[in-house]
């Protein structure tokens, strides 16, 4: 079993009471995932669940040969759980974006374990309603200008998965593409491209290697989000 202290302090995990994490983690086995690995199906008929402990995974919807991207999920979620308690096919294919590792929980076992701490139902339910409140946020930001729109699912992603630098800026390492950006986002990848690259040259975002974002400044990001923001490039 793992520590306390190496949990992931984020999502579902983040939520529960240090003994309910613990007892969670001994749910299934473990399992590891190379990066681009399908790890469900939209339509598959399995049923267990998936507790991410490191990585992080693309939920996509849509046909095979044209995904959507929907969301992005990291160590301490869970993946799988709507399947694992309805016991309908998947509603979404989930990808490693890079290398994952988790523990696979059967379905039963699942309830049985939501049985004996039905408080975690509540902490689920809270989950999904969070992302429900994003998803209404992101539809009313339609009239945004799109460098604002991207700006809105960066400063989401960077709060939600992002980790502090010892140099104290933000590093975000879900290894995004702009394509997936312009999904999340519901704009054309060519007007997200040029967003992004505005929000780049303003300073306010920056690049590393393998697609990691750096944000130097937090509050830049959260400004950029506004409707009558206007990324100016950073002093120098």
């Amino acid at each position: 079993m793992k520590a306390i202290e190496d949990l992931p302090d984020r999502g579902l995990l983040g939520r529960l009471d240090n003994h309910v994490a613990q007892a969670m983690l001994t749910l299934g086995h473990p399992i590891g995932y190379p990066p681009g690995t399908q790890l469900l199906r939209r339509g598959g008929e399995d049923r267990h669940a998936l507790l991410l402990l490191r990585g992080a995974v693309k939920i996509q919807a849509g046909e095979p040969d044209d995904p959507a991207l929907l969301a992005v999920r990291a160590a301490g979620d869970l993946v799988g759980e709507m399947a694992a308690l309805d016991d309908r096919p998947r509603s979404a294919t989930v990808i490693a974006g890079g290398e994952v590792v988790a523990r696979l929980i059967p379905p039963q076992e699942f309830r049985r374990f939501l049985q004996r701490h039905p408080e975690v139902l509540l902490d689920i339910a809270r989950d999904n309603n969070d992302e429900l409140r994003w998803a209404n946020r992101l539809r009313q930001a339609v009239p945004l200008p799109a460098e604002s729109r991207i700006a809105l699912v960066l400063d989401h992603l960077v709060r939600r998965y992002g980790h502090r630098t010892p140099d104290g800026r933000w590093s975000l390492e879900l290894h995004l593409t702009n394509i997936e950006l312009a999904s999340i986002a519901g704009m054309r990848a060519r007007t997200a491209e040029q967003a992004f690259s505005r929000l780049r040259d303003a300073g306010i975002v920056l690049t590393g290697t393998r697609r990691v974002l750096l944000v130097p400044r937090i509050d830049r990001l959260t400004e950029a989000t506004r409707m009558d923001s206007r990324p100016t490039p950073a002093p120098v």
